[in-house]
């Protein structure tokens, strides 16, 4: 691995760590720079403009959320069990391993209604994520474990939804009863498509 790369891989990883604590907006290379310990001239030549390094911070999230999340999961019994891993990993991922919570709530919030590269890149990521977990709903489906006539883009939806309502209660509000409401509701969606 060159010196280059490990450089990248560590510019990144700290832009990540930033973009969880304070957004992604708010991510720039002057500041991005100070906390690397390196010019702001030297961090640009890795990324060329503040659009590219969003992106690249929001590839970097994909990867790091597909390595502690979803590989994690696919391990797992496909169906429900596939499903729960999903979320349990979600919830560690977003909670005790990222200093500000899950990135992808922030830079959705902050670039919904914003066009350009970095919204059609955040679209295009979350559009992989939502189809995980609708190809898991399926399985599970496939497994007769989830009614077949259940459309799965609605369980997906209702899945998801979930996951940012723990994020709020959980991350926002200190709700102490997020994670049992968290449960209570998943235990609910899964009844509700069950055969």
């Amino acid at each position: 691995m060159s010196k280059g790369f490990n450089t990248k891989e560590n510019i990144l990883k700290c832009a990540f760590e930033l973009t969880s604590k304070f957004g992604l907006e708010s991510l720039s290379i002057g500041e991005l720079a100070k906390n690397v310990g390196m010019s702001k001239s030297g961090l640009f030549s890795h990324f060329k403009s503040k659009e590219k390094l969003q992106i690249m911070v929001m590839d970097y999230a994909s990867s790091n959320f597909v390595g502690q999340v979803v590989k994690p999961a696919v391990e797992k019994e496909r169906g429900i069990p596939r499903i729960r891993a999903l979320m349990d990993n979600w919830k560690k991922w977003s909670s005790s391993y990222l200093p500000g919570g899950c990135p992808f709530l922030s830079a959705i919030v902050e670039f919904d209604d914003r066009p350009g590269k970095v919204r059609d890149h955040i679209l295009k990521l979350q559009s992989t994520m939502i189809g995980t977990f609708e190809r898991a709903v399926a399985i599970a489906q496939e497994e007769n474990q989830l009614n077949p006539e259940v459309n799965t883009e609605q369980i997906a939806y209702e899945i998801y939804s979930n996951m940012i309502g723990f994020h709020i209660y959980n991350r926002l509000l200190k709700n102490k009863a997020s994670q049992d409401m968290f449960e209570n509701n998943f235990q609910a969606i899964l009844e509700r498509s069950s055969i």
